[in-house]
């Protein structure tokens, strides 16, 4: 059954900052990989912006994390694009964690802006792609964590590193564990381990 596709300027009034983008391209080998963001709104201005760090944009003709303008980014990313958007509940202590949540945000893309992407040229950074994809766990234990020093940060680690600043994601978990297809709705581990005040709606392609 072919997925509805849901025109931007349709979905636009409903995306907001958190809304993870999960990307597969259409060449290969990256439609093996795949390519996961998330989403900021800029809340003086209504912009809707892209989050995410990757090999090459070849838009902005950068490396590592950058924010670009997510519409211009859809228009030109070639291949299949969803987004999951979130849902926030109120907490019973009555303190606007959405608001503290924000600025978190602002704060994290401040700090890790230009971040350089893991050197592929090199071990480490082979040794750190290679993990996040590898799960074997025995008795409960993933036996193939990376624990290296590779500077620099993948797609989807940005991701979760993020959602953990902001306080929606259990900070125990490895960031550099999970790879793009663990946020697509269809894995518990990451499932189970966003905050109990948060829940991430079924994906919705755009593209």
């Amino acid at each position: 059954m072919k997925t509805k596709i849901v025109s931007y300027k349709e979905i636009r009034p409903h995306l907001d900052t958190f809304t993870i983008v999960n990307c597969i391209h259409r060449k290969f080998p990256y439609n093996l990989i795949g390519h996961s963001a998330i989403i900021w709104k800029c809340e003086s201005t209504g912009q809707i912006m892209l989050f995410e760090s990757t090999t090459l944009n070849k838009f902005s003709m950068q490396s590592g994390v950058q924010l670009n303008p997510f519409g211009h980014w859809l228009k030109n990313y070639p291949g299949k694009v969803y987004a999951r958007i979130p849902t926030f509940h109120s907490h019973a202590d009555g303190v606007d964690h959405n608001y503290r949540r924000r600025r978190l945000a602002e704060e994290f893309i401040k700090t890790y802006l230009g971040t350089s992407y893991p050197n592929l040229k090199t071990w480490g950074g082979k040794l750190k792609l290679a993990f996040s994809a590898l799960d074997f766990k025995l008795f409960g234990i993933d036996l193939f964590q990376y624990k290296g020093k590779a500077d620099g940060i993948f797609c989807t680690e940005l991701v979760v590193k993020m959602m953990q600043y902001c306080e929606m994601f259990d900070k125990v978990m490895n960031p550099a564990e999970f790879e793009p297809d663990d946020l697509r709705g269809n894995k518990s581990e990451f499932e189970d381990n966003v905050c109990l005040f948060t829940d991430y709606a079924d994906e919705i392609r755009l593209k």
